[in-house]
């Protein structure tokens, strides 16, 4: 009973280390789509939420592979989807046509 609680604990503690891991990919991603589309030359506002949208796809699509191997892909989903969420709000503001 005691190793049940000690697992527990310790699956909580990787899942909110997982969650700052999943932070610190998500900075990485915007930072490679700003990268990205400056390298690209891309002008319009909304083709860096766009391609971060994609960057985000791609890390939760592999953290969600390796979701039984470890607590730690539970807190990057979060993270990433969290992330995400927020990136199509951004996307849909700054969508061409969009001024009011």
């Amino acid at each position: 009973m005691v190793e049940t609680r000690e697992s527990n604990s310790r699956s909580r503690l990787q899942v909110a280390l997982g969650l700052l891991l999943g932070v610190l990919v998500c900075v990485g991603c915007l930072i490679f789509s700003i990268l990205l589309g400056a390298a690209l030359g891309l002008s319009h506002p909304w083709t860096f939420p766009a391609l971060n949208a994609i960057t985000l796809v791609a890390s939760g699509m592999v953290a969600l592979r390796n979701i039984n191997k470890s607590s730690y892909s539970e807190g990057v989903l979060i993270a990433v989807s969290v992330a995400f969420i927020l990136n199509v709000v951004f996307l849909a503001l700054t969508r061409p046509g969009y001024v009011e």
